[in-house]
């Protein structure tokens, strides 16, 4: 049976991490230079444009998927990457995968993000007050089990009691399953949870519905605001839906350490 044990769940992206355009652009090149070395070692020989073209328009065929609350294994983006920039399906051995994934992955470890100054602080604060803290985090070219180790080498994976990632439990916020899985993992119930996340949507109202409190952190992220359109930033932007206005100033905060106060006066 399940307690009333007090929790906490946060998102990840431009809620505790922070990205910009260079260095997303950088992990990019370094993903789709990275298959082109390991298809060129098995004979497969794709010219870096025309990686790069499959790679900027895999984006939006993901984020077609993504917003019906569906997941892409790793694997099927690197097949999507592949057919685009060849102009056709191109057959993988099975033994291939783990060099392919390495390659697409471990680019988010190389040229990561940056950890919002906040975060540590307020999960020690949270941590402090005696809540059980979870992450419930939707996925994009980056799995869990990489976010983990990026979290782990920033040094607050350690606050955490659980993390629950879109491509692990193959559906993405607001589908309630994803913050189903954060209350059983935490041993407590939807109505104990507080979840506190950027996206009005897929954080507040996707965390509302599924019975659980939510804060919405209204924050203009850090950094370049000139994303190229088939980024994952602008694709997500753009499809963003949830109505701000809705959502009762005394639920909303505007920096990470304000949080605390929300707590708080819960």
């Amino acid at each position: 049976m399940q307690s009333n044990t007090r929790c906490v769940t946060f998102d990840l992206w431009e809620t505790l991490i922070f990205d910009d355009p260079q260095q997303d652009e950088i992990r990019g090149r370094s993903r789709y230079e990275g298959l082109q070395s390991v298809l060129a070692n098995y004979g497969i020989k794709l010219a870096t444009e025309q990686l790069k073209r499959g790679y900027e328009e895999s984006g939006p065929k993901l984020q077609s998927v993504w917003n019906t609350c569906a997941e892409v294994p790793i694997i099927e983006q690197i097949k999507l990457i592949m057919s685009l920039a060849a102009g056709r399906n191109i057959a993988l051995d099975p033994s291939w995968n783990n060099s392919l994934e390495q390659a697409y992955v471990n680019p988010i470890l190389a040229f990561p993000p940056k950890l919002s100054p906040e975060a540590a602080p307020v999960l020690q604060a949270v941590r402090q007050r005696g809540f059980k803290i979870g992450l419930v985090s939707n996925t994009g070219r980056s799995p869990g089990s990489s976010l983990r180790q990026l979290l782990d080498n920033y040094g607050v994976l350690r606050f955490f009691d659980t993390t629950v990632f879109s491509n692990e439990v193959m559906r993405r916020k607001p589908d309630r399953v994803i913050f189903d899985r954060a209350s059983k993992l935490l041993g407590t119930n939807n109505e104990a949870i507080v979840h506190v996340g950027d996206n009005p949507e897929t954080d507040f109202w996707g965390a509302k519905n599924a019975g659980m409190h939510a804060i919405l952190l209204d924050q203009t992220p850090p950094g370049p605001s000139q994303w190229p359109a088939h980024s994952l930033f602008a694709l997500s932007r753009a499809n963003m839906r949830g109505d701000r206005s809705r959502i009762e100033p005394r639920w909303r905060v505007h920096s990470l350490s304000q949080v605390i106060d929300r707590l708080d006066a819960l």
